[in-house]
């Protein structure tokens, strides 16, 4: 598998990495990532190579679900990250429109460590501030939102929140969510939802 030319294994990890941060420190702010020059498999958004890229390492694992066209060679050849199956994995990639079954055995992490619990990457077909049609409304509240936050998405099946849900009920146990798109423009973007924040939805 091919490993990117154009990306500074330096410098633009860490434009991106405090791109992330931002975004789980402010949940549902949308975070545009500089672009770099990527040629990911289909099933692999930018949003997400470029964030798979800034987080893990060789000491990192992860899972794709749902994927089937190089990608999980393609994010291994990059970060030398090594793929696992889902119980172990420190990161899980999937489409929003999966099945959330892959949830019920991913990492929620310990109470001694809760640190230890994986973070799932969730390609979106698109999210916004603005309504978009055939999408979901979704409602934030929680640390780091100012009362309550709203955001659009589309492409994401609302049964992954609930089963989200479900796994963030025992805090400090829980999963992290990146979610991964390209904004009006195309370039890549994201947007976090952590495990502290607190999901309502409603069909746009």
């Amino acid at each position: 598998m091919v490993r990117e030319l154009y990306y500074d294994e330096v410098f633009d990890a860490q434009k991106h990495f405090r791109a992330l941060l931002d975004s789980m420190a402010r949940p549902g702010k949308i975070n545009v990532l500089e672009p770099v020059p990527l040629d990911p498999p289909p099933g692999l958004n930018a949003a997400s190579a470029l964030a798979g890229f800034a987080l893990m390492d060789a000491d990192s694992t992860f899972e794709v679900i749902g994927m089937m066209h190089g990608e999980a060679a393609y994010l291994a050849s990059n970060t030398n990250a090594r793929r696992v199956e889902t119980a172990k994995a420190h990161f899980i990639f999937a489409r929003g429109s999966e099945s959330p079954d892959f949830l019920e055995s991913a990492d929620c992490g310990t109470l001694l460590y809760p640190d230890t619990a994986a973070t799932v990457v969730l390609q979106l077909d698109a999210a916004s501030r603005s309504p978009l049609p055939g999408g979901l409304r979704l409602t934030l509240e929680g640390p780091g939102i100012d009362g309550r936050g709203v955001l659009y998405v589309r492409g994401l099946n609302a049964d992954l929140l609930l089963a989200l849900q479900a796994r963030n009920a025992e805090f400090p146990l829980g999963i992290d969510t990146i979610l991964t798109f390209a904004n009006e423009s195309g370039a890549p973007a994201l947007a976090a939802l952590p495990r502290t924040t607190r999901v309502s939805w409603e069909n746009c």
